[in-house]
């Protein structure tokens, strides 16, 4: 079960995520004390539940539940508030649960159990990828077996780039650096294409790569990674960061560089 958590005070809001992380029902979740970025993170990515404190600064719980039943009409709202009297307004835009703080692990299961909305666990993500370190791919749990061994630089690129479609002279670029590029070498990048579509679509996760003439991307929502997680703010992703981002590639650097740039703020 994916699960949201969006609360302005950080504390208790780390406390909750480390609550949630422990419950065998919850297998992701993704923390906010910002409003407007638990708004982009839904409307990007697949979540199933989330828990919004009701009286926050700024942007209050009810009008953020509000937006994000706009975006994704199927998500189910439990509000986490230590305000009561909130809950007649809760129920008019039709939450799944009401929860007053503090709420107790048994609380929080007993709604899980008893959403508006049944969530289909078949759902979960099952592409895993791990940036932080060498970059790495799971597929249920294991590593994807690629024909090529380039074919896994090309999806860590893809990742890298976070969904935005890339031309084959951009990677042939980043992955080759300054070789010349010649068309032996465009056909290999058009081989290494083919082995990473081939391999996704033989493990049913087709959805995961865009293509279009020339150019191709990933859909970010259809993957796990704790690059992602860490851009989100995720405390979890934020502790697993150790110096390290895709060490086995010189083109990852820039982005390294960005990473501890903002570590060191």
């Amino acid at each position: 079960m994916r699960v949201l958590a969006v609360d302005d005070e950080r504390i208790i809001l780390d406390d909750f995520v480390e609550m949630l992380q422990n419950m065998e029902e919850v297998t992701t979740v993704n923390a906010f004390t910002d409003c407007e970025r638990a708004l982009e993170f839904i409307a990007s990515n697949d979540v199933d539940v989330a828990f919004l404190d009701i009286n926050m600064r700024g942007m209050d719980g009810i009008t953020l539940a509000k937006k994000a039943k706009v975006i994704k009409p199927g998500l189910n709202i439990i509000f986490l508030t230590a305000y009561p009297e909130y809950s007649l307004e809760a129920m008019k835009i039709h939450a799944s649960g009401y929860l007053v703080k503090p709420a107790t692990v048994e609380d929080v299961r007993k709604e899980l159990k008893d959403l508006r909305v049944p969530v289909d666990e078949n759902n979960e993500c099952r592409l895993k990828i791990q940036c932080f370190g060498n970059f790495e791919a799971y597929v249920d749990g294991y590593p994807i077996p690629f024909k090529y061994i380039k074919t896994k630089e090309l999806l860590a690129y893809l990742v890298d780039r976070r969904g935005a479609y890339c031309s084959n002279g951009e990677i042939l670029g980043a992955l080759w650096e300054d070789k010349e590029v010649t068309l032996s070498l465009e056909n290999y990048l058009r081989n290494l294409v083919s082995d990473l579509r081939n391999v996704f679509k033989e493990n049913k996760l087709d959805k995961v790569i865009l293509k279009k003439k020339g150019m191709i991307g990933i859909v970010p929502s259809q993957l796990e990674c704790d690059y992602y997680r860490w851009i989100e703010g995720d405390p979890i992703a934020i502790n697993a960061f150790n110096g390290e981002y895709m060490s086995q590639y010189s083109w990852a650097e820039s982005t390294l560089a960005g990473i501890e740039s903002k570590v060191m703020m």
